[in-house]
């Protein structure tokens, strides 16, 4: 990537985003290379890193990279999987 050059975020984010600001969890986009995609926290379940894909969309290498390093990512496709995280169903 370029530098200066947006990353692309999948069409379902701001929903994912949305849902979860609706249930309380406090949401920062993350815009790095390879790290996961929102950094999100709830004094319940304190810090969660949520890389959002499409239903169809895989990790890029840089993606594997970072999960293979240890960081704690989990993996969302909907806001109803957003919310599972911190225990919110719909």
């Amino acid at each position: 990537m370029r530098v200066g050059q947006a990353r692309k975020r999948d069409a379902n984010e701001p929903m994912i985003v949305d849902a979860l600001k609706k249930a309380g969890v406090r949401v920062t986009k993350a815009s790095i290379e390879g790290f996961p995609d929102l950094i999100c926290y709830k004094s319940t379940h304190g810090v969660q890193l949520l890389e959002v894909k499409a239903p169809d969309g895989k990790l890029t290498p840089a993606q594997v990279k970072h999960t293979a390093e240890g960081w704690p990512v989990v993996i969302v496709r909907s806001p109803a999987d957003a919310l599972a995280v911190f225990g919110v169903t719909q």
